[in-house]
């Protein structure tokens, strides 16, 4: 009996799909609303928003890309680029400032132990006192500071893109607002069409 039942079923399934366009009975608008969404999502560029996030992360401007948010993809990258460069140029200044300050120790240790001074604690004393190397001591501190204000302002500029990216994946697929006017006056209607349940 079981056999008999599953024979019909297939017999029905095949015959349906032999059946004329016309004689197809269409589906409901459930259905039809259904396959319309998921057509839509196929459509869709397909980056998850995970995937937007990591690729924001690794290389700037990717994920927004992928998204289809090429402008402020083309910000994240002048920013970070930006930020790369006077990661850059204040590494170098701060190499510089260490140069300058072990030449000027070198110079102080040189003359101390020219006058029979070799005790390290005495040399530390005349360093702290000596303005020349106190001096670029603090530029030395200076540097320091900058280089790790820009550094600190890369890595939030790298999670901002990340997180942008993030959202932009998550709302490329939501539909527009539609402002249409309405009557004589030039008043305008807006309308906000929001999709509710799985797809």
């Amino acid at each position: 009996m079981r056999s008999l039942r599953w024979t019909l079923l297939l017999v029905a399934t095949t015959l349906a799909g032999a059946l004329p366009a016309s004689a197809q009975v269409d589906p409901p608008a459930e259905e039809r609303r259904g396959s319309a969404l998921l057509q839509e999502s196929s459509d869709s560029t397909g980056v998850s928003p995970i995937g937007a996030f990591l690729r924001a992360i690794a290389v700037p401007g990717w994920g927004h890309a992928a998204v289809g948010a090429h402008g402020r993809g083309g910000f994240y990258v002048t920013t970070q680029a930006v930020n790369v460069f006077m990661l850059i140029k204040t590494r170098s200044r701060l190499n510089d400032a260490r140069d300058l300050r072990a030449l000027r120790e070198g110079y102080l240790r040189a003359e101390l132990a020219a006058g029979g001074v070799t005790d390290e604690t005495l040399v530390l004393a005349a360093l702290e006192d000596n303005d020349d190397w106190a001096g670029a001591d603090r530029l030395v501190g200076a540097r320091q500071q900058q280089f790790e204000d820009w550094l600190a302002l890369g890595i939030f500029t790298v999670l901002l893109s990340g997180a942008d990216a993030l959202v932009s994946a998550h709302l490329q697929d939501f539909p527009a607002v539609s402002a249409t006017p309405v009557g004589d006056e030039g008043r305008m209607e807006v309308r906000v069409s929001v999709p509710v349940g799985s797809r």
